[in-house]
């Protein structure tokens, strides 16, 4: 296809029948979009793949794209949607990322707790899991999915068809409630 032959892409098309066209405009999007990526993340790495799944997604949805954004704000919300997937991913497999400064030295010490620190978390445990107990069946409901399995209020809210709002008041009230149980054990 010559220069003259080719369809321009602007501002609000994908030129999905030009590839060195669309990779170009990629390439330009990439650093802004890492950027985007990398502020939420937090991790280089993640960062990377969230913006490669999300030119996947705009490559194999791309027909789709109907041009009434720009194509950079319909890859910036890609991003973010794909960076949050991420995070709801990190948040429940407890992934937790450990950097060594190097100026210290690593401890030989044994890392497990000692005895009386095992019983006294132990006993904590059994200390939350009564206040829990205590509370009242929706509000052990709400804490449960949002506070310990990571679920967001929105998505709790669609499956118990509750709104958001009233899930997050319903949560404050809860954790102040259990807040005074456990401080009266």
């Amino acid at each position: 296809m010559s220069a003259a032959t080719k369809p321009a892409a602007t501002e609000h098309s994908l030129p999905f029948d030009d590839p060195e066209g669309l990779g170009e405009l990629l390439r330009g999007l990439e650093p802004r979009l890492r950027a985007v990526a990398l502020r939420m993340t937090r991790d280089r790495d993640a960062a990377a793949d969230v913006v490669q799944a999300a030119f996947e997604k705009a490559l194999r949805y791309g027909r789709d794209f109907r041009g009434t954004a720009r194509v950079s704000t319909w890859l910036h919300r890609i991003v973010i949607n794909e960076a949050l997937m991420w995070l709801r991913s990190e948040r429940r497999h407890h992934r937790h990322v450990v950097e060594l400064d190097e100026g210290r030295g690593a401890s030989l010490e044994d890392p497990a707790p000692r005895a009386p620190e095992l019983l006294a978390q132990r006993q904590q445990v059994l200390r939350v899991r009564a206040g829990l107990a205590a509370l009242r069946p929706e509000d052990r409901d709400v804490l449960e999915r949002c506070a310990l399995q990571g679920r967001s209020y929105a998505e709790v809210g669609r499956r118990t068809g509750t709104h958001p709002a009233a899930l997050k008041s319903r949560a404050f009230r809860a954790r102040r409630q259990l807040s005074r149980l456990l401080q009266n054990s």
